[in-house]
């Protein structure tokens, strides 16, 4: 008897553990909860700047090693793991269909979380390929094309059993990075060599930042604009405002976007036409910019207001608005006289952060907010937390920012036009350490206060008292991307 009722039992006990999105929650937890480590290991890193001897005798926390585990983590465990799980939700709503396995997609989910996790901690023990953005051993680089093939398989043949016929802007931009990034992350890290995951010499070089570019290009920035292509119409009840406009953003990120990374490399022995490449292709992204802004801001119009009565639209307007800021920033870095003065300062770092922080993590918080009540249901735990926690995010990353910025350009002009060696200028940059310090604990405790709100919305599950018809609408899931949930 006790058999035949563990039997009966097990059913109900998987169909309780894989609900229709099990895929997408895995991977929004992880990445939530690996986001504290990432975001704690760059708030040392900034105070050590201020104060050298902080968690002096720690070998594992010495500069050279945690900034290596801090940027893995936040683009590989955070960003990475956010932007699939905002992809694993959206694509069976997209599609009409159900996903095509939720346990391939938790075993991705798992295989993924865990396997960034033991790469950024064993970079902490000095376990690196030393190479930028690349610095995960070769172990893990390869349980990351593991889980991107898992991905395609997964995701694809979704796409490939849809109801809905139509292939629309958010489809196409998750397909691309599904299809680009595993193939990119391969060259990247020169998986064909595993004793040292790097060629020699100049070309090293410039495989290393034709990799590092294109991991924003071709990874995050179609994972994540695909957030605002879906939430922006979503949360104003608004279409698209052109199909047209859509078009020219996504090619022109395709063929402009594939040979900026050069321009990282100007003033090293590189061929002179990859440079000149990079800065015309560099130049020529300003095309998909300004197709992007002028769609979303058009699908915005008469609709500013709602920004402040939806937390998700918050964050995905914040995101949307810091990607044209950072890509406009990135065109005027390629240009030769301005990456004189700039490059080899940390106005090159503080641009870092506007991508990855500004316009990647809005995204990634947007999307977690929006997708996690509406797939189990439920009530955000705490929007006067997440209300709070977003003006700490704001302010904390202004200051953070703007420190950032009087350093690199205090930087640039001493070294370009006085000529002044690196050591004398280090007193003068001091106060902008550390206001880019305060800035960072108030940027990290912004982030606390997502966590918890996720975690404690995931676990509490506060119901929801009157589901709205848009709600319902939504999680039905077969309205689609760019027409009003009405």
């Amino acid at each position: 008897m006790e058999s035949a009722n563990s039997e009966k039992s097990r059913p109900n006990w998987l169909s309780r553990a894989l609900h229709d999105d099990s895929t997408s929650l895995a991977f929004f937890v992880g990445a939530a909860v690996l986001i504290v480590l990432g975001v704690t290991e760059g708030l040392i890193m900034v105070i050590q700047f201020v104060f050298p001897d902080f968690l002096a005798g720690i070998p594992w926390l010495v500069f050279g090693r945690i900034r290596q585990s801090h940027t893995n983590t936040v683009m590989f465990a955070f960003l990475s793991m956010g932007q699939m799980g905002f992809w694993y939700y959206v694509i069976p709503r997209l599609t009409g269909r159900k996903l095509y396995s939720e346990a391939l997609g938790v075993i991705s989910a798992i295989l993924w979380g865990g396997a960034v996790l033991a790469g950024v901690i064993l970079e902490l023990f000095g376990f690196s390929q030393g190479r930028e953005y690349a610095e995960m051993i070769y172990v893990i680089d390869v349980a990351v094309i593991v889980v991107c093939i898992l991905n395609i398989i997964n995701l694809f043949m979704t796409i490939s059993k849809r109801v809905e016929q139509n292939l629309y802007v958010v489809v196409w931009y998750i397909a691309g990075a599904l299809m680009w990034f595993p193939l990119l992350y391969f060259i990247g890290n020169v998986m064909w060599n595993p004793p040292s995951g790097a060629l020699t010499g100049i070309n090293d070089a410039i495989f290393n930042w034709f990799y590092g570019h294109n991991v924003l290009g071709l990874w995050f920035t179609p994972g994540l604009l695909a957030v605002s292509y879906y939430i922006v119409p979503r949360e104003t009840r608004t279409p698209v405002y052109s199909h047209f406009l859509s078009l020219i953003a996504f090619w022109g990120l395709v063929i402009f976007y594939t040979g900026v990374g050069g321009h990282h490399l100007e003033w090293a022995p590189i061929p002179y036409w990859l440079k000149t490449i990079a800065v015309a292709e560099s130049i020529g992204m300003s095309v998909t910019i300004i197709a992007f802004l002028f769609n979303m801001w058009m699908t915005m119009r008469g609709n500013w207001n709602k920004v402040g009565s939806s937390l998700p639209l918050k964050f995905v307007t914040v995101s949307w608005l810091a990607y044209v800021l950072v890509s406009f920033q990135g065109t005027q870095e390629a240009l030769r006289s301005i990456n004189l003065l700039t490059h080899f300062t940390q106005y090159v770092t503080a641009h870092a952060h506007l991508s990855l922080l500004l316009f990647g993590a809005s995204a990634v918080m947007g999307a977690a907010y929006f997708c996690i009540p509406k797939m189990l249901n439920i009530a955000i735990w705490s929007k006067k937390l997440a209300n709070i926690g977003f003006v700490l995010y704001i302010i904390g990353f202004s200051f953070f920012f703007l420190g950032f910025l009087l350093v690199g350009l205090t930087q640039g002009a001493a070294w370009v036009h006085i000529g002044l060696p690196v050591w004398t200028v280090l007193p003068g940059i001091r106060p902008y350490l550390a206001l880019r310090a305060a800035g960072g604990t108030v940027l990290w405790l912004g982030f606390i206060f997502f966590v918890v709100n996720i975690l404690a919305t995931v676990i509490v599950r506060k119901p929801v008292s009157v589901p709205s018809q848009s709600e319902v609408k939504s999680n039905t899931g077969l309205v689609p991307d760019g027409t009003p949930a009405d």
